[in-house]
C-alpha cells in the first residue's frame, strides 16, 4: 500500500502542476491580442495580379509528352510520375505546378516540379527566388538579413514536413517568412509576437516536443497518469474505509478524555466525538497538534501517546518505528476515540 501512496502523491504533483499551467496559459489566451499572435503584422493582404496570355501557354499534354520521353529508370520513377498539374504563378510569372507525390495536406511531404508555363523551362526555387517571393508578401520596414535552407523542420511551423527557405528581416519584430522549396508556396509569417503566443500554446497543449499538435506522447502519458491517480485514489479510499478512517457522525457519542503532558501530568479534560479522528477533535478543542499533510497520514508529524494496545494503521507502521509503536506512540489523524482514556501531548 505504501508504494501505491507514493505513486499517488507523485501523480497528484504532476497533474497539479499541469493544471496550474493550463490555468495560467488559458488566462493568457483571454488577455492576448489575437491579431498579434498570428504573426501577420507585415503580411501583404493580396497577392500580385498576373496578366495571363492564354495563347502563349504550353498545352499540359505537351508537358506529359516530354515527361514520358525521359528515362524511366528506377531512380527517376518518382520524379516522372505525375499526379496533378495546376496552372499557378510565381510573382508575375505563370507556371505549371506539377505534383509527383501528393499528400493529404500541403504541409505533409509533397514532391513538386515547377515549369515556366510559356517556355517549358524548369524553375528552381533557390535562395534568390525565395527572397523575392518572401519580399512580395512583406510590407514592413525591414531588410533581408539572412536566407537559410531548412530541411529538417523548424520551430515556427513545426507541422511543415517539406524543405523550406527561411527569410529573416531586421525589423523590430524579427519577422521570418517561410517559402517551400518545392512549390514556392508561402508557408507563413512569424515574428516575436507569434513566438511568444506559441510558447503558451506549447504549454497549454503539452507540446513539449514541438510537434505542432496536441495529439502527442505527452498528452497520452498525462492521460495515463491521471487515470492512475484516479485508480490509486479509489484504492486508497477503499483501504481507509476498511481501516475505519471514515465514520458516520449520525450516531456519534461524546466522552471526556484526560490530556497529559510529557511528564504524565494531567493538564486538562476535554470532550471528544467518537466519530471524529483525534487530530480534528483536539483541534476543535483548541489543542494545536502539528500536521503538515492536514491529516492524510503522510507527514508523520501529529504524534501523540496512547495505550500500547491502540490499533495501528498502515500509515503509522510506515512513519513510526517498532519501538515507538510498542510504547503506544500513534498519529492523531489515524486514531479515533475508541477506548482511549488519556492522551499524552508530545509537542
Amino acid at each position: 500500500m505504501s508504494v501505491i501512496k507514493k505513486i499517488h502523491k507523485w501523480a497528484s504533483l504532476i497533474v497539479g502542476l499541469q493544471v496550474l499551467i493550463w490555468l495560467g496559459s488559458g488566462f493568457y489566451f483571454n488577455l492576448m491580442d489575437h491579431n498579434k499572435a498570428k504573426g501577420t503584422h507585415y503580411l501583404v493582404a493580396q497577392s500580385a495580379s498576373v496578366n495571363l496570355d492564354a495563347e502563349r501557354l504550353i498545352e499540359p499534354k505537351e508537358l506529359l509528352k516530354q515527361k514520358n520521353e525521359i528515362s524511366q529508370s528506377e531512380q527517376h520513377k518518382q520524379a516522372n510520375t505525375i499526379v496533378a498539374i495546376n496552372l499557378s504563378h510565381l510573382l508575375t510569372q505563370p507556371v505549371y505546378l506539377i505534383n509527383h507525390n501528393r499528400a493529404l495536406y500541403s504541409h505533409f511531404s509533397n514532391h513538386y516540379s515547377i515549369i515556366n508555363a510559356y517556355t517549358g523551362e524548369a524553375i528552381v526555387v533557390d535562395a534568390k527566388l525565395a527572397e523575392k517571393l518572401a519580399s512580395a508578401s512583406y510590407n514592413g520596414p525591414g531588410q533581408v538579413i539572412q536566407v537559410t535552407l531548412l530541411e529538417n523542420g523548424n520551430e515556427d511551423f513545426p507541422k511543415e514536413q517539406n524543405a523550406i527557405w527561411r527569410v529573416n528581416y531586421d525589423d523590430a519584430l524579427n519577422t521570418s517568412i517561410y517559402i517551400e522549396t518545392g512549390s514556392g508556396r508561402l508557408i507563413g509569417h512569424s515574428n516575436d509576437d507569434k513566438r511568444f503566443a506559441d510558447f503558451f500554446f506549447m504549454l497549454h497543449f503539452m507540446d513539449y516536443g514541438k510537434e505542432g499538435s496536441f495529439n502527442n506522447i505527452q498528452i497520452l502519458l498525462f492521460a495515463f497518469i491521471t487515470l492512475w491517480l484516479s485508480l490509486t485514489g479509489i484504492i486508497w479510499t477503499i483501504q481507509l474505509g476498511f481501516n475505519g478512517q471514515y465514520q458516520i457522525d449520525l450516531f456519534s457519542k461524546k466522552r471526556k478524555v484526560k490530556l497529559l503532558n510529557k511528564n504524565q501530568q494531567i493538564i486538562s479534560e476535554i470532550t471528544l466525538n467518537d466519530k471524529t479522528n483525534l487530530l480534528d477533535g483536539l483541534t476543535k478543542n483548541n489543542i494545536e497538534i502539528p500536521s503538515v499533510c492536514g491529516g492524510g497520514g503522510t507527514c508523520g508529524s501529529c504524534l501523540i501517546l496512547l495505550s500500547s494496545m491502540s490499533s495501528i494503521s498502515d500509515a503509522e507502521r510506515e512513519k513510526l518505528s517498532n519501538a515507538q509503536l510498542k510504547k503506544g506512540y500513534r498519529l492523531s489523524c489515524q486514531q479515533f476515540l475508541a477506548d482511549t482514556q488519556t492522551i499524552t501531548i508530545i509537542n
